[in-house]
């Protein structure tokens, strides 16, 4: 009798313990954070990444203008962004003219649109500009990444939408929606349009992670950028207008071949399965201890 009693304690013990460790494991587990969850990301013009944050971007499979590697062997050190992810900044795609994504989006919610950017070529504001389209709307116009952020630096764009009843709401505006976001850049008369990297969110953008403040420049180095910019005459912009021509030229003759389109990632969504992953991993122990418990007791 005093076994049994003392063996049922125990049993009664380490359920009261194993109830607490799983309460606790929902509490901590990435299933009860409320940050926003990428469901579709690209590495424009590059190679698949994982990111600093958990972002799983794809490899680029568009066959639309240039996919270039030249901020990979030009700018090995980009501003503002961690070095694991600068790889995602230094890799593009360009055109010679309007290009664009096609993102599958099929739930209502709030999105954010992630469009990511660095400057790895011009040196000066106004050379290249040019706006981006959503769905035919646009959502931003004139972007220059130089004026935004100086050369080799990261800066993102974000744009918020909403998806309701077959609706795109885009701020004030709301248009038609088939079940495809198609996100476009749209070239003007100051070269042509790019892209980084592309993510879209599902949550708002108090919840999407967001690159750090961009450090201002010394005042010493604001002076020496204008003595070289007053510096270069008419006669070098041309020349350096020039060999940008056939550069361009040169890499839409060699521009990667398209590849296959690989699985989406975002379609395992294993973190929505951890709780009933635990509970099972609790379940079978319990079970274990209470068949051994029956038999010890039909034992003694």
């Amino acid at each position: 009798g005093s076994f049994k009693l003392s063996y049922y304690n125990e049993y009664k013990s380490y359920l009261s313990m194993l109830f607490l460790a799983y309460l606790l494991i929902l509490v901590y587990s990435p299933v009860g954070e409320a940050k926003a969850r990428a469901i579709w990301a690209v590495n424009c013009g590059g190679d698949g990444h994982r990111g600093v944050d958990g972002v799983l971007y794809n490899a680029d499979t568009s066959d639309a203008g240039v996919a270039s590697d030249h901020g990979v062997h030009h700018v090995p050190i980009l501003a503002r962004v961690h070095p694991q992810d600068r790889i995602i900044y230094q890799t593009e795609r360009y055109s010679f003219e309007n290009f664009g994504y096609k993102i599958p989006v099929h739930k209502n919610g709030e999105y954010v649109l992630t469009l990511k950017f660095s400057e790895v070529y011009f040196g000066s504001a106004n050379q290249k500009v040019f706006d981006i389209w959503l769905n035919k709307q646009p959502v931003i116009v004139g972007l220059d990444i130089f004026s935004k952020v100086g050369y080799g630096t990261a800066h993102d764009e974000y744009v918020q939408f909403k998806i309701k009843d077959n609706s795109l709401l885009i701020g004030d505006y709301k248009l038609n929606f088939n079940g495809e976001l198609e996100v476009e850049f749209i070239k003007t008369q100051y070269d042509n349009p790019k892209v980084n990297a592309i993510v879209l969110y599902e949550g708002t953008i108090k919840d999407v992670p967001q690159l750090p403040p961009l450090e201002k420049p010394s005042e010493d180095e604001v002076i020496q950028d204008d003595v070289i910019h007053e510096e270069e005459s008419a006669e070098e912009v041309a020349e350096r207008n020039r060999v940008i021509q056939e550069k361009q030229k040169a890499a839409a003759a060699h521009k990667k071949v398209s590849r296959p389109k690989k699985a989406n990632p975002y379609e395992d969504n294993g973190p929505q399965y951890w709780p009933i992953l635990i509970s099972i991993g609790i379940f079978l122990p319990t079970v274990i201890l209470l068949c051994k418990y029956r038999f010890l007791l039909t034992v003694h």
